[in-house]
């Protein structure tokens, strides 16, 4: 795990120091006894045994207290839960600061359960404590870590993941040895920039003054549900790289970042919602000045087909020229475009490079199987608007050419610029492909910060509510 920033995480362990460092107590004879008898079962029979238990992470627990471990008891003595114990389960009820739900992990019932289970005359009643706790815990560590859900998707992540069950054993073994273990479990959270800040701006908000609570939400419970999708989001992939550009499509806007600092911002124009913009991740390896647009097929069918069947000087109009599938020059005018369908539709579309080519001065690819790249425009009024989902998919830069300047100049090739620009006026085609590439993330975040505060933006392609629905199932949230 790399270092994180001073001072992280933010929350609000124990005091430090508050349990004794060094070897835990093994527990009582009694509760390892118990321990012993209800983990002992074959292994065809454990997914029931687990089932029948409670557990939601057997394969994790049982490598818990696998060898050398396994003559060991963590939480629970004979009179009930022990210290270490209720600092474990003061974090688990405190999940909600990280945009966890605490119910998922037992709140607010599992406190008392050693003694809920005891007064029912439930066997083994100790050992099935101790067992549901290392339970909630580990399944906290992997939400925490690696997101509920598996990445992109809504589908929870298996719990019951024999391959990952030694490395979560061995971290929460790990925690139990530092000196602080909720410090030590809250150090595992991604180091990644934007999750950090988000989950600093969230936890101030949740404990601010009422007022400046209901400022910036009206409502404690949806701002939660927003937060905890994003923060989901950013634990499947946020950027740690020390230099990248990060698009956030519901946020319209590009950043170049270096060393944790913002160094380029500009506004973008991104995918209307029936032609979304996807999340990326890339590396822009190559931009070219002065580029020729080749009409994508979908929007020549779609788009210019009809145009054509009305009036075949639509292309001459618009700067385009046609071409055939073997690259010869075709007048429009020789071809009866009223019989023409999508399905015999056999041309090829080109826009000469020129300050009203669709791409503009300058485009940047990056490789993805969506066919998605930056670009500049020649509709400069689009960037004043306040919502911007207005392209078929790709993403267009205000001021792209700020962007091309710092990719050369990364590379110490400043000394290019001249003639990058005499190309463009000229509308020379030029090409430049670069020695290092730099990380591109396009994400969709629906909640971020500005200065330290949380900042809600808009669902534009209405994915909040589906991710919603998978994250909290059956949970009430």
């Amino acid at each position: 795990m790399p270092a994180l920033t001073a001072g992280w995480p933010l929350s609000r362990p124990g005091p430090a120091g508050q349990l004794p460092s060094g070897p835990l107590p093994t527990g009582s004879a009694e509760v390892r006894a118990q321990l012993r008898h209800l983990l002992r079962s074959d292994a065809e029979s454990q997914p029931a045994a687990d089932h029948l238990l409670g557990l939601k992470a057997g394969p994790a627990v049982r490598a818990f207290y696998a060898a050398p471990h396994n003559d060991a008891a963590y939480w629970v003595a004979e009179t009930g839960w022990t210290p270490r114990a209720h600092e474990a389960l003061r974090l688990l009820a405190q999940a909600t600061d990280l945009g966890l739900p605490p119910a998922r992990y037992g709140s607010p019932d599992l406190p008392r359960l050693p003694d809920s289970l005891r007064a029912t005359a439930t066997a083994n009643p100790l050992g099935r404590a101790e067992l549901r706790l290392t339970d909630a815990l580990l399944r906290y560590l992997s939400d925490l870590q690696r997101g509920h859900l598996i990445a992109g998707t809504l589908t929870p992540l298996l719990t019951t993941d024999s391959l990952a069950a030694p490395a979560a054993a061995q971290q929460l073994h790990q925690a139990l040895d530092a000196p602080n273990l909720s410090r030590a479990l809250l150090a595992l959270q991604p180091p990644a920039r934007a999750y950090r800040l988000l989950q600093t701006a969230w936890q101030r908000a949740l404990h601010a003054s009422p007022l400046d609570s209901v400022r910036l939400m009206a409502d404690t419970t949806a701002g939660f549900r927003r937060v905890a999708l994003n923060l989901e989001r950013l634990r499947w992939a946020a950027p740690t790289d020390s230099e990248y550009v990060v698009v956030n499509i519901p946020a319209y806007r590009l950043q170049v970042l270096k060393n944790e600092q913002v160094v380029l911002s500009q506004r973008v124009v991104v995918g209307k919602p029936e032609f979304a913009t996807p999340t990326i991740s890339s590396r822009i390896g190559v931009f070219v000045v002065a580029p020729e647009w080749r009409v994508p097929y979908s929007i020549a069918v779609r788009e210019f087909l009809p145009e054509l069947q009305r009036d075949p000087a639509y292309l001459a109009d618009h700067h385009y020229r046609l071409y055939d599938g073997r690259g010869r020059l075709l007048n429009p005018w020789n071809i009866n475009w009223k019989k023409i369908t999508p399905e015999t539709f056999v041309y090829a579309i080109r826009q000469r490079a020129g300050s009203y080519n669709a791409l503009g001065n300058v485009v940047f690819y990056f490789s993805n199987r969506h066919a998605v790249f930056l670009h500049d425009t020649p509709s400069r009024n689009a960037f004043k608007r306040p919502e911007r989902a207005l392209s078929h998919g790709c993403v267009r830069v205000e001021t792209p050419l700020k962007l091309a300047d710092y990719l050369l100049r990364r590379e110490g090739r400043a000394r290019e610029l001249p003639a990058m620009y005499r190309s463009i006026q000229a509308h020379q085609t030029q090409t430049y492909e670069l020695r290092r590439s730099l990380p591109i993330y396009l994400r969709y975040y629906t909640c971020e910060t500005d200065n330290g505060r949380l900042v809600f933006l808009p669902d534009i392609y209405s994915r909040d509510a589906q991710l919603a629905a998978a994250l909290f199932a059956g949970l009430g949230q």
